[in-house]
C-alpha cells in the first residue's frame, strides 16, 4: 500500500476482510485527523532578539489541556500504524528476535559470580542472579517488590567479599532509584533503603573493605509532580553504615557547585576513596581522595583543567587516564608523596590515535586494558604496570561494540562484542597468557552471517573525510533501490560504532540497510574531532550527516524516496536539524525521545549538563549558534519528510515537550500529505516502552509506519522461515 492510497487504505480496510462483505457493510471510518495544536503570542527575547514560541503552552507536559491533546495525537499515530497489513509479521519477527537469554558479564567478589539476567528472554523481566559453585540462584526480582511489573533494576554493586549486595530499582518511567541491600547469605533484604539517586547521575556505590558500609552520591528528590520540572543539582558525596537509617548518613562532601558532578571510586586495597569533581557545564575535573582510615582529605589535582579518570593503584602511586596535555589521552602515574605535576610520568604515552572515550582504559589484573580507536574501529592493547606491551586482543570476530568487567587482582576479565545483529557474544580474558575464549553467545532466530558490516569514507562539505558503517545483507545490490535507515549522533564524545538494536535487525530482514557515519562532536578522532561538532561548530555535524546522506544517493544505495534519517536524545537536534535544513534528501524520520527547543533546553531538569556539548542562552554567541540550528524555531512551510517522533511521557533526560512541540510546529508547517506523527510511550522515560513488551510495540509501530511510507514490499521477505 503506498503512501498516495493512504487514507484511502484505511477506509477500505473493514470491507476488505471478507469477500460478500463489501456489498453490504459500509467501509470502516477514517481514523479522526489528529488535532492541530493552537498557537500561541508568546515571545521571549535573547541579547535582544525577540524569539517566537507559539506552543509554549505545551511545556505545562501534565496539564489536562496538554494531556488530551497528546492522547489524541498518539491514537491517531496507532491506528494508522495498525491499519499497516504487514504490521502482524514484523511484529512476529520483533517476537522471535526477543525471545532469547540474554546475561551481563559476571562480577567476581569472592567465590561469587554475579550477573544480571533477562528472565525468559529480552522481553522479559530482569533479575539478579548468584552462582557460587552450583546452580544460578535469583538474589533480586523486581516482581518480588512490585506484582504488577511496574519496577526494574538498574545496576548493582557488591561488596569485597560478595557477602552483600547492593542494588538500583527505578519505577517505570523514572530514573530516581531506590536502593537495596541484600544479605546474600540468606537472601533476605536489610533494613537499608536509600533514596535520592539518580539513574543519570555520575556516581555509584562504593563499599568499605570489610563490608560494613558504602560511600554514594545523593541529590534532593523533587516533590510529586516535578519530576520533569525540576533541575538535577546540588549532587552531594554521603556515606552510610549498614544497620542505620539514611537519615543518619554522613555528608562526606557538599555539593562542589550546583551543576557540578562526583565520581569515585576505591582503591584495590580499600585505603583511599578517590572523587572526581566536575564543574558546571564541563567534561573538565579536579581529584581528591580520602583517606578512609583516618577520614582526612586530601587535594591530588586541584584544578579541573582537564579530564583525570582513577584507574587504579599500587601502594602511593595512583594512576589516571587523562587528555592534559595530550588531546588523544595517555596514562600517567601519580605518586601521592611528590603530586606536582612535574613528578608525574608517562605510563601509557599519547598515542597517534585516541583512547576510546566511552570504553578507555581499565586496570585489569597486574595490568592496565586500553581501547583505541582507530579510523573510528575499536583496537585494545594490554600493557604491564611498567608501561611494557603484553598483548593484543583480538576483538573483530564479527563485531565492534564492547565493554569489560573485571579489577585489579583478578585473574580473568570478561568483555563483550556485539554488532547490529548480534546482541552480545561473551569471551573470558586470561590476564596472564592474553588468551581469549568463548565464554557465552546468543541464540538466533537468524544467521547473523547472512550480513555484512563494512566501513566506508565519503567527503563532508567543508572537504573533512568521515568514516560510515555500513551493514547490510549480503547479496545486496547498488541499484538505487534499497531502503537505508541513517542514524547519527555527534554528540558528547562518544565515538559511534554499530551495536544490537532489535527494530534494526527486524530493518535488515526487511531488505533494508542501516548506515551509521562518524560524524564530528563524537570521539572518533580524538578531542579535536569532539570539539569540531558541538557547541558554536554544531552546523558541522549536521553537514556531516547530509553528506553522508547524499553520498548513498549518489554511490547508488539508496534513493531520497527511500531514505530514513533517525537519531533521538542528544541527536535530536541533529536529525531535527537535518530535515528541517534539507527536506527533499528524505522520505522519513524518527526521532526518538529527543531535545529540539534548543533555547529551552537547560531550562529542564540536567539540562544545564548539557551546556559542555550546546552552550547556554546565557552566553550571546552560543545564544546565536543555537538559534541558528534549533530545530524547532527553524520550522517554516515545506514538504517536510513523513515523521515519526517517538517520546515517553515521564522522560526526565529530555522532557517530552520538546517533541509536543515540534510536532506542533511540524503539522502546522507541512504543505504536503506526508504524516507527522507523534507516537507516545505512556509510562516511559528516556526509553522506547515503559515495558519490554511496550518497547516491542513501538518498535513494530515504528517499522509498520515506515514500510508504508516508503511503499515497501515486506510481506514475502518476513513470511518465510527467518533462517
Amino acid at each position: 500500500m503506498g503512501l498516495h492510497n493512504w487514507t484511502c487504505g484505511i477506509l477500505l480496510l473493514g470491507a476488505a476482510a471478507t469477500g460478500h462483505a463489501q456489498e453490504s457493510s459500509a467501509p470502516a471510518p477514517a481514523p479522526a485527523p489528529a488535532p492541530a495544536a493552537r498557537r500561541v503570542d508568546h515571545v521571549d527575547v535573547y541579547h535582544g532578539v525577540s524569539v517566537s514560541d507559539p506552543y509554549r503552552w505545551l511545556e505545562a507536559m501534565q496539564s489536562a489541556e496538554v494531556v488530551s491533546w497528546i492522547k489524541a495525537q498518539d491514537e491517531y499515530a496507532r491506528r494508522t500504524a495498525a491499519s499497516v497489513t504487514e504490521r502482524p509479521l514484523i511484529r512476529g519477527r520483533l517476537d522471535a528476535l526477543m525471545d532469547n537469554r540474554l546475561v551481563s558479564a559476571p562480577v567476581v567478589r569472592g567465590d561469587r559470580f554475579f550477573s544480571m539476567e533477562s528472565g525468559g528472554g529480552l522481553a522479559a523481566r530482569r533479575v539478579m542472579l548468584a552462582r557460587d559453585g552450583g546452580e544460578a540462584r535469583v538474589l533480586a526480582d523486581p516482581m518480588a517488590l512490585d506484582s504488577n511489573g511496574g519496577l526494574r533494576i538498574t545496576r548493582f554493586v557488591p561488596s569485597d567479599d560478595g557477602r552483600y549486595l547492593a542494588y538500583g530499582v527505578v519505577a517505570t518511567g523514572s530514573r530516581w532509584e531506590t536502593w537495596y541491600i541484600l544479605d546474600v547469605d540468606t537472601g533476605e533484604l536489610l533494613p537499608d533503603v536509600l533514596t535520592g539517586l539518580h539513574r543519570g547521575g555520575s556516581g555509584s556505590i562504593d563499599w568499605l573493605l570489610d563490608g560494613t558500609g558504602f560511600f554514594y552520591q545523593r541529590y534532593p528528590i523533587p516533590e510529586p509532580g516535578e519530576e520533569l520540572t525540576q533541575l538535577i543539582q546540588d549532587e552531594a558525596l554521603m556515606f552510610h553504615r549498614l544497620g542505620t537509617d539514611q537519615s543518619d548518613d554522613r555528608v562526606i562532601i557538599d555539593p562542589p557547585s550546583p551543576d557540578g558532578g562526583i565520581v569515585t571510586a576505591m582503591t584495590r586495597d580499600g585505603r583511599y576513596l578517590v572523587v572526581q569533581l566536575g564543574e558546571s557545564g564541563s567534561p573538565d575535573n579536579a581529584v581528591h581522595y580520602l583517606d578512609v582510615a583516618t577520614g582526612e582529605k586530601t587535594v591530588l589535582i586541584p584544578e579541573a583543567d582537564a579530564g583525570y579518570y582513577f584507574l587504579g593503584s599500587r601502594g602511593r602511586t595512583m594512576w589516571f587516564q587523562t587528555n592534559r596535555d595530550a588531546p588523544n589521552w595517555r596514562v600517567i602515574a601519580v605518586d601521592l608523596d611528590r603530586p606536582e605535576r612535574r613528578h608525574w610520568r608517562d605510563l601509557i604515552p599519547e598515542r597517534e590515535y585516541p583512547i576510546d572515550p566511552t570504553v578507555g582504559a581499565v586496570a585489569l589484573g597486574d595490568k592496565i586494558a586500553v581501547a583505541y580507536r582507530q579510523d573510528a574501529r575499536l583496537a585494545a592493547q594490554v600493557y604491564r604496570i611498567d608501561g611494557s606491551h603484553a598483548f593484543d586482543i583480538d576483538l573483530h570476530r564479527g563485531g565492534e561494540f564492547w565493554s569489560f568487567s573485571g579489577r585489579q587482582g583478578d585473574r580473568f576479565a570478561y568483555y563483550r562484542l556485539q554488532s547490529v545483529v548480534d546482541p552480545g557474544s561473551m569471551y573470558r580474558l586470561d590476564l596472564e597468557t592474553g588468551e581469549s575464549t568463548l565464554h557465552l553467545r546468543s541464540d538466533l532466530p537468524y544467521d547473523p552471517a547472512d550480513f555484512v558490516t563494512r566501513q566506508v569514507f565519503y567527503t563532508s562539505r567543508d572537504g573533512t573525510r568521515v568514516p560510515m558503517f555500513l551493514v547490510h545483507h549480503q547479496d545486496l545490490e547498488l541499484d538505487g533501490a534499497n531502503p537505508v535507515f541513517l542514524y547519527g549522533y555527534g554528540a558528547f564524545n562518544w565515538a559511534a560504532a554499530p551495536w544490537f538494536q532489535p527494530k534494526v535487525a527486524v530493518w535488515l530482514q526487511m531488505g533494508g540497510v542501516y548506515a551509521l557515519p562518524n560524524i564530528r562532536g563524537g570521539g572518533e578522532y580524538g578531542e579535536a574531532w569532539h570539539q569540531a561538532g558541538i557547541g558554536r561548530h554544531k552546523q558541522n555535524g549536521i553537514d556531516d550527516f547530509l553528506a553522508a546522506a547524499e553520498w548513498l544517493i549518489a554511490e547508488g544505495y539508496t534513493s531520497s524516496d527511500l531514505l530514513v534519517g533517525n537519531g533521538g536524545s542528544a541527536s535530536g537536534p541533529l536529525i531535527g536539524a537535518a530535515i528541517v535544513q534539507r527536506p527533499d534528501l528524505f522520505r522519513a524520520s524518527i526521532i526518538d525521545f529527543p531535545a529540539l527547543d534548543m533555547l529551552r533546553l537547560e531550562a529542564f531538569t540536567g539540562g544545564r549538563r548539557w551546556r559542555s556539548d550546546f552552550g547556554t542562552v546565557e552566553d550571546r554567541a552560543d545564544f546565536e549558534a543555537l538559534y541558528a540550528y534549533s530545530p524547532y524555531h527553524n520550522v517554516t512551510p515545506a514538504c517536510y519528510p513523513a515523521t515519526i517522533l517517538t517520546p515517553g511521557d515521564r522522560d526526565e533526560t529530555t522532557v517530552p515537550m520538546h517533541a509536543y512541540k515540534f510536532v506542533a510546529a511540524l503539522q502546522h508547517a507541512q504543505t504536503c500529505d506526508r504524516p507527522i506523527l507523534l507516537r507516545v510511550s505512556w509510562g516511559a522515560g528516556h526509553s522506547s516502552g515503559a515495558t519490554p513488551s511496550d518497547r516491542v510495540e513501538n518498535w513494530a509501530d515504528q517499522l509498520a509506519l515506515l514500510s508504508e511510507m516508503l511503499d515497501l514490499d515486506v510481506g514475502e521477505r518476513l513470511a518465510g522461515d527467518s533462517r
